[in-house]
């Protein structure tokens, strides 16, 4: 099958596009015939041999897709072949044929495009469990979101803002801000221009914000300064090389909370919370409640390239590889 191919860890512009085996479908799996596939850093860095799961050349690298299931392995209910799903891998989303877990794959409503469910999966799945479980964001409640021009930051200001909160979007430049604007957030913060936290103290009428999502870690401890009591900021990744950093006694003094929050917990402890999230995502997506992310589409030969565009931080919104 053709594939993007992964032969040496290193640099992501060194992968070739080439020919993989396809993978075979094992008991509790689906086998997908692969349409789209989304482009994330995490696919950087698998690529990179920088992930916590570990990456075996040669391989394909990808971990969310969108397609038809071309296959059924033993044991799996609520599949048939043809159906529409999209699917988190561990690897091998770039390439015409891939495997997932059945606990992994998502039905998908008719009508909703693969390039669609391929750019949202990973990132609206991401936001939407940040905010739902782990924040636990009630309506009317104002979230800050950080490096919101970010597939994950765009992601988190469209799902906050259709679950009813006050977004404030901050981001680098006026272009991504302009995304954001556009995906839903009242309020616009330049950090390259403003003080985090004053602009968004100003915005929220000197209060501050009940939530923080954070997928970048710059600017962590003006954000975490910016919270109310009892706000609840919840990290999301590293993106932008910095770690916050969370000292007890700002915790205390206004019973605010930080967490962690990583999708390999939910795909391998929180099964079914995740599959309600997916669910809810889907649902919004397809019945016009959630907009969809801004998407650029390329071909598998795009690969490389995309790939050191999301290393580069050149990207607005969701790159997705068509197959």
């Amino acid at each position: 099958m053709r594939a993007v191919v992964c032969h040496e860890l290193g640099n992501p512009e060194d992968l070739t596009l080439g020919e993989l085996p396809a993978p075979a479908v094992g008991p509790g799996e689906v086998g997908i015939a692969v349409e789209a596939a989304g482009v994330s850093f995490a696919d950087v860095l698998f690529v990179q041999g920088r992930h916590q799961t570990e990456h075996t050349p040669p391989f394909a690298p990808g971990m969310e897709v969108a397609g038809r299931v071309a296959a059924v392995g033993a044991g799996v209910e609520g599949f048939r072949e043809g159906d529409a799903v999209a699917a988190l891998l561990h690897d091998g989303g770039y390439a015409e044929r891939a495997t997932a877990l059945a606990t992994e794959c998502f039905p998908v409503p008719e009508g909703l495009a693969p390039d669609v469910a391929a750019g949202t999966l990973s990132v609206y799945l991401t936001a939407h469990i940040c905010l739902t479980w782990e924040a636990r964001l009630e309506a009317e409640e104002r979230v800050l979101v950080l490096g919101a021009g970010s597939g994950v930051g765009l992601a988190a200001v469209a799902v906050a803002a259709a679950l009813g909160g006050e977004v404030v979007a901050a981001a680098s430049s006026a272009g991504k801000l302009a995304v954001a604007e556009a995906a839903g957030a009242r309020h616009l913060v330049n950090y390259r221009e403003e003080d985090l936290r004053e602009a968004t103290l100003a915005a929220t009428g000197g209060s501050g914000v009940d939530v923080v999502v954070d997928p970048v870690g710059a600017q962590g401890e003006a954000a975490f300064r910016s919270l109310d009591w009892g706000g609840r900021y919840v990290v999301a990744g590293f993106a932008g090389g910095e770690v916050p950093q969370f000292k007890g006694n700002h915790l205390l003094i206004k019973n605010r909370s930080a967490v962690g929050m990583v999708l390999m917990h939910y795909r391998g402890r929180r099964v079914e919370r995740m599959q309600q999230s997916a669910a809810e995502v889907f649902a919004m997506l397809a019945d016009g409640r959630l907009p969809p992310p801004a998407i650029e589409a390329g071909t598998l030969a795009d690969g490389p390239r995309f790939l050191q565009r999301v290393l580069d931080r050149d990207v607005v919104g969701k790159l997705v590889l068509r197959v």
